[in-house]
């Protein structure tokens, strides 16, 4: 585990000295998935968030033109603080770029929302071995054919985080990931992938060589990657999200965030 303070996670972003995966930094602190949106389309995306309440949980959301989320830090500045973001025109993303100090806007409305990588710490503090770490594997996205709800032209299908568990930990997982619905809640699926029509060698995106045991039941989350594809959908003239696994890290801690577990 990379053991940086969030402040110091959100500083380096600044400075241009963090690129990358903000997996494992700051054990046991939230990080965030981001999406920038004019005001003319914040209030149906915010919408369709509350329709995929598992795939987008929406924890802050700033004023127009106010790149700050003090729920979520009091330094906190969208517009620095993700080591990359992903440039949207019309539903097309056209750039990645490392700040967004030059194209921010007195209309922007920015949201942020949990991301699994709070979630494999739950799961850590709860006991549920995740062994696939220690073999170099961080997890893989895939595009499901499951639709999203739809809402004012935001939808698309479903992608999901996929993470190989041992089969007697599945249900642990379950039971914890409950507990967080604001870090994308309990699994979608756990078993046969192609019950959601992926096919587990074909990753969008994996970190580290895909690793699958014997023993092992690959568990499927809701993952905020999905909200690109809907602003691709959607098309609204400008947007702007985080770079896949290089998310927003906050002060708030993952102990914040529980339900009280269910009488046993």
């Amino acid at each position: 585990m990379i053991a940086n303070a969030p402040r110091e996670v959100r500083a380096a972003a600044r400075a241009g000295t963090w690129r990358g995966t903000t997996r494992g930094s700051a054990p046991g602190h939230l990080q965030c998935n981001l999406v920038v949106l004019p005001g003319e389309d914040a209030a149906r995306f915010a919408r369709w968030c509350d329709l995929n309440a598992s795939v987008a949980p929406v924890i802050a959301r700033s004023e127009p033109g106010d790149p700050r989320l003090p729920a979520l830090g009091e330094d906190v500045d969208v517009r620095f603080d993700l080591p990359a973001y992903r440039v949207f025109e019309d539903g097309v993303a056209v750039a990645e770029v490392q700040d967004l100090e030059e194209r921010w806007r007195d209309d922007l409305v920015a949201f942020a929302f949990g991301c699994s990588f709070s979630l494999e710490d739950a799961l850590r503090l709860e006991g549920v071995p995740l062994r696939y770490e220690e073999r170099g594997f961080g997890g893989a996205i895939y595009q499901t054919t499951l639709p999203t709800a739809e809402h004012a032209g935001f939808g698309g299908p479903l992608i999901v985080s996929m993470r190989p568990l041992p089969e007697e930990a599945v249900e642990l997982a379950f039971r914890v990931s409950d507990r967080y619905p604001q870090l994308h809640g309990r699994p979608v699926h756990a078993g046969d992938p192609a019950e959601l029509g992926v096919e587990l060698e074909r990753p969008l995106e994996a970190l580290g060589p895909l690793d699958l045991c014997e023993g092992e039941v690959p568990v499927f989350w809701a993952c905020g990657v999905t909200t690109q594809l809907a602003i691709e959908r959607a098309r609204p003239s400008l947007a702007f999200t985080h770079v896949s696994s290089q998310m927003l890290v906050c002060d708030v801690t993952i102990d914040a965030l529980a339900r009280p577990a269910e009488p046993s």
